[in-house]
């Protein structure tokens, strides 16, 4: 039987528009399912928190304007302002590291891992907690009991990683040997310090360990408690009065004339150097005791900050602020008994008043003094005041402390001048 006409070509075609027709789309029920909401993977907290504190550590170091820390929640927070005290310039709180602490605290097999507040506990925190290029935060790792060993080491904030500088100390084997370190904290160069015992120890970036002395200048028997700050590479125990030379440090004394005694300072020298706190002396060498004399007599000093090579700013007994001369020659290391000599005010800087001081500052500039002061001793009440340390005049009045600053607040106080290095 023939085939018709055209008959081969036409089922060809058929064949192929059903092909095609089974491949083509079947509407909006062929699309690809868009991803289900709950499936969404969740920012990783860890990158989060570490990227947080890269971008505002560097930056709360670098302010200009006045540094305040707070406390909430069981979290420090510290947020630098204008000078006006209005507007936040950065700001970081500590519970931002909490993914990060709770794994290195899991890993060190300890209870809990802290950082310091850039305040320390009174403004000034010695050794920082942050490096000085803000890529790394000094980290303590604490057991569950005051008994148990404390590990110490960096958390890097570029890649997460934690050294720990105890872990990497300790033996095991044959010859067991552990340690217990705390107090750690970045010095101005950049090297790590922590307490190892009661001597004090650095590190550099490849976790080499330097055995490091400790000065004698403000040292008392109480003194291994008390943050340190780092000099020339020796760890110091004085609260931010060391001179600008590094020579030597104004050191809160009582000094005796005649029948009388007034709050002045010892001119310890910082280059009188032991090993460690179990190796300090009896009592610590003399050094030149200085009190201050004003119009009405011997006045109350309590060595607060050097603002210059001559210029110590002195907190009087009344809640004044003032500003005495004083020779750094007069920091000699022939003093073989106990010696005072009497220095001048050169600058009126606060008033006395009986309102409570709740915390004071140098600008970062080290021309103005921030006082917060309250006549209840409430920082919800408590105002701001600037004095010039330049050309001394009435107090500015700035404002009231920071709502969100409020809870236990510091000032970076800044006291302590950079130190000629050499």
């Amino acid at each position: 039987m023939g085939t018709p006409r055209g008959g081969r070509t036409a089922a060809s075609v058929a064949i192929l528009l059903a092909a095609t027709a089974c491949s083509a789309p079947l509407g909006p029920a062929g699309l690809p399912s868009p991803p289900d909401p709950s499936t969404t993977a969740a920012p990783d907290p860890r990158k989060a928190a570490l990227a947080e504190a890269a971008k505002s550590l560097p930056a709360l170091l670098a302010a200009q304007g006045p540094v305040a820390c707070s406390w909430t929640d069981e979290h420090w927070r510290v947020t630098a302002y204008d000078d006006a005290f209005r507007t936040p310039t950065a700001s970081f709180s500590g519970a931002t590291l909490d993914p990060l602490l709770t794994e290195i605290a899991a890993k060190a097999g300890g209870e809990k891992a802290v950082v310091r507040s850039l305040c320390g506990e009174t403004g000034d925190p010695g050794v920082s907690p942050v490096s000085p290029d803000g890529r790394r935060v000094a980290v303590q790792v604490n057991g569950a009991s005051e008994s148990e060993d404390t590990h110490v080491g960096w958390l890097d904030l570029g890649t997460g990683a934690f050294t720990d500088l105890t872990e990497k100390s300790n033996k095991k084997g044959y010859v067991t040997e552990t340690f217990s370190d705390k107090n750690p904290g970045f010095a101005p160069d950049g090297s790590f310090w922590f307490r190892r015992g009661l001597r004090y120890v650095s590190s550099g970036p490849d976790g080499k360990l330097t055995p490091r002395r400790l000065s004698v200048a403000c040292i008392t028997h109480e003194s291994d408690e008390i943050y340190y700050r780092v000099i020339r590479s020796v760890a110091v125990v004085c609260p931010g009065v060391v001179h600008p030379s590094g020579r030597f440090a104004a050191d809160s004394t009582t000094v005796v004339e005649g029948l009388t005694s007034v709050q002045g300072a010892e001119l310890d020298l910082v280059g009188r150097t032991i090993e460690g706190h179990d190796d300090e002396p009896m009592h610590k060498p003399f050094g030149m005791e200085i009190a201050v004399r004003g119009e009405g007599g011997l006045r109350d000093c309590h060595p607060t900050a050097w603002l210059g090579a001559t210029d110590l700013l002195c907190a009087g007994g009344g809640n004044d602020f003032y500003i005495a001369r004083v020779s750094p020659a007069l920091a000699r290391d022939d003093i073989e008994y106990v010696q005072h000599t009497e220095v001048k005010v050169k600058a009126e800087i606060a008033p006395a008043t009986e309102s409570s001081i709740i915390s004071t500052a140098l600008s970062r500039d080290r021309r103005s003094l921030i006082i917060a002061s309250d006549a209840n001793n409430s920082t919800d009440t408590a105002k701001l005041y600037r004095f010039s340390l330049e050309s001394p005049s009435d107090p500015v009045e700035i404002g009231p402390i920071p709502q969100e600053s409020r809870d236990h607040f510091t000032l970076l106080n800044n006291f302590q001048q950079p130190v000629d290095a050499r």
